[in-house]
């Protein structure tokens, strides 16, 4: 097992089993690293930069990404609630989430575009002023999650599902719905739809 040691560099290492909750990870850099089954929960990530790395079954709830930079990072099988990732680095910000908890996060003026969260639950999350163009939500469970005056053009919730969406507050030219999934465009509406 790699611990992280304080060296602010970090290039091509597999970390496993790390336990770092609650400690500080501030102004470091990781480039092409993997992390595996590693608990950063209430970790400091403030400053730090990710690069090209993958997280894997790793719990990040409640981080702290204030300044924090994710480039083409991947993360899978990761826990992530409560993360305010309008706090994050916008320059080269890019992220893909796969099987991901994603819970009361919020991606508030972000712009995020082309993102893929598949299979991801993300109940009370917030997308307010975020840019999410050729977005992919598959098989995302939306329940109560909040999209304010967000840009969707192109976004795909054809396997969405228990999503609310305004399309008078959202711009949502091109975005891709099912037939099934149109009633979560008229929720406001308060619609008895059989």
């Amino acid at each position: 097992m790699v611990e992280i040691t304080e060296s602010n560099y970090h290039e091509e290492v597999e970390f496993r089993n790390v336990e770092h909750s609650k400690q500080k990870l501030v102004g470091m850099k990781f480039e092409l690293c993997r992390f595996i089954n590693c608990d950063f929960s209430n970790t400091d990530m403030a400053d730090t930069t990710f690069v090209e790395c993958t997280f894997v079954n790793c719990n990040l709830s409640l981080a702290n990404v204030t300044k924090t930079a994710f480039n083409e990072v991947r993360f899978s099988k990761c826990k992530l609630l409560g993360i305010d990732f309008s706090k994050c680095r916008e320059f080269l910000l890019s992220f893909s989430f796969t099987e991901c908890i994603l819970s009361s996060c919020s991606f508030g003026n972000l712009k995020i575009g082309g993102t893929q969260f598949d299979k991801c639950v993300m109940h009370d999350t917030q997308f307010v002023n975020t840019e999410l163009i050729g977005c992919s939500f598959d098989d995302c469970d939306l329940r109560d999650a909040f999209f304010d005056h967000s840009t969707l053009s192109k976004a795909d919730f054809r396997n969405a599902n228990n999503y609310a969406i305004d399309p008078e507050i959202n711009r949502t030219k091109g975005a891709i719905f099912s037939r099934i999934g149109l009633e979560g465009l008229l929720v406001k509406y308060g619609l008895d739809i059989r």
